[in-house]
């Protein structure tokens, strides 16, 4: 049974724990026995009696507090017993970049809600470089982030933000060491756009809402806008919507613009031969891929797509908890906030533009595909998942259009917010069960 327990010092016999009647027989700890003890990868023996009270307190000695490292008390924590030992936790390690005053600045803001959230609900979060020595890290204390001794991890949250850090040496051998301890890595790895897209269209019922996309060859960009009139040729490793060049065909010409260089304003070039030649010389040896450009829902002429946040809440289960509406910036390709691109409701725009009937029917198709999406993906993909981006379009007809999945959506889109954004409480939860699937179903 699992239970949320405040845990406190005393300075009465060393070496051993107290709790009231009623939580001893709520975890099934006998009283006036031994139990092992276990935090954050470490085990000691503790003697146990009954004390006073009702509420769901464990007295520690206080020595336990430093040689387990547990949190500055009081403390809150999930407790479970099983097979002999009582588990407390989870401890939940943010991997990230970092610098000298903790989280860099991009998931700074996040950390500090989940771990209010954590602290409240019980359990013990910390962020940590990839570089930092073996058991250091930072806590945060209320108004800062305090780099010191860490308990050793239950799950590994993965945000670091560079793909070639993933493909380090280092990051290898981590990943191996912690799986090998029993410890869940999830957010394990990026994906590119094309695994992406292999992994959406081995679902049929997903085909018809994906545009079509294909690995990129310069000989294909004839074809292709011939055959669609407008494409998105992207970076297979891109993210935030950076690197991608369009082409369209229109009266004047072929246009072709960008937003690799400075440069990316755009331009009308007179035949097919110089676009292909301006955007090979543009892609250079990188792997792109082609997309077929949607005529989708552009307020105002500006560009629009949905994104939607799904979380895992359990073995296989998937849930949108959140969606943003993204506007480009004037005169802007991509919709990405990071690309100046503003966050609005989602349902009043759909509702705007295609009536409250079928705008509320376009709504609810977007999170039923979405949420497949995301199911679709986990199934198969290699990597351990628990959070998706999905962005979804809708065309001037209405009809949904799968348009791509981030591994790791930016926090921006959906914070900061008021109280407790609904991904910090999602992220806490699937650690949650994470943590007590292996406490309940191995004995350490």
């Amino acid at each position: 049974m699992e239970c949320t327990i405040e845990i406190r010092p005393h300075d009465r016999e060393r070496g051993s724990a107290e709790m009231p009647e009623k939580l001893l027989a709520s975890l099934r700890i006998p009283n006036g026995g031994h139990f092992a003890l276990r935090f954050g990868g470490k085990t000691v023996d503790v003697k146990v009696k009954a004390a006073a009270g009702e509420d769901a307190i464990l007295l520690l000695s206080r020595e336990y507090f430093g040689s387990l490292m547990l949190s500055d008390p009081p403390t809150r924590m999930k407790a479970i017993f099983h097979e002999g030992m009582l588990h407390l936790g989870p401890v939940i390690a943010v991997l990230t970049e970092t610098g000298k005053n903790g989280p860099s600045e991009n998931i700074q803001a996040f950390s500090e809600e989940l771990h209010r959230f954590v602290e409240k609900e019980g359990g013990c979060l910390y962020v940590a470089g990839l570089n930092a020595s073996p058991g250091t890290g930072y806590r945060f204390t209320g108004t800062s982030w305090l780099k010191g001794n860490v308990p050793a991890p239950d799950i590994v949250y993965n945000r670091l933000h560079a793909r070639q850090t993933e493909k380090s040496r280092l990051f290898q051998q981590k990943t191996a060491d912690w799986k090998e301890k029993g410890i869940d890595v999830f957010n394990s790895n990026y994906l590119t756009k094309w695994e992406v897209y292999e992994c959406l269209k081995a679902n049929p019922l997903l085909q018809a809402f994906l545009p079509a996309t294909f690995r990129y060859e310069a000989s294909l960009l004839s074809e292709k806008l011939d055959e669609f009139g407008e494409l998105y040729v992207k970076p297979e490793n891109g993210s935030q919507g950076r690197g991608i060049i369009r082409l369209a065909k229109t009266k004047s010409g072929f246009l072709l613009e960008h937003n690799l260089k400075e440069d990316g304003v755009p331009i009308i070039l007179q035949n097919m031969d110089e676009a292909a030649m301006k955007a090979e010389a543009l892609i250079g040896r990188r792997p792109y891929m082609i997309q077929q450009g949607i005529p989708l829902v552009s307020p105002g002429g500006r560009k629009t797509d949905f994104r939607f946040l799904a979380f895992k809440s359990g073995a296989a289960d998937w849930h949108i908890i959140s969606a943003v509406a993204r506007i480009a910036a004037e005169s802007a390709m991509v919709s990405n906030l990071s690309q100046g691109g503003l966050a609005v409701k989602p349902l009043p725009l759909l509702l705007s533009n295609f009536g409250n009937k079928k705008g509320t029917f376009v709504w609810g198709l977007m999170h039923e595909l979405a949420a497949a999406a995301a199911k679709t993906i986990d199934a198969n993909a290699d990597g351990h998942f628990a959070e998706l981006g999905i962005d979804i379009g809708a065309d001037r007809n209405g009809k949904p259009w799968i348009i791509e999945a981030n591994i790791k959506p930016s926090k921006s889109a959906f914070g900061p917010a008021r109280g407790i954004r609904p991904s910090v409480k999602a992220l806490y939860h699937y650690c949650l069960f994470l943590w007590t699937e292996r406490r309940t179903s191995h004995a350490g």
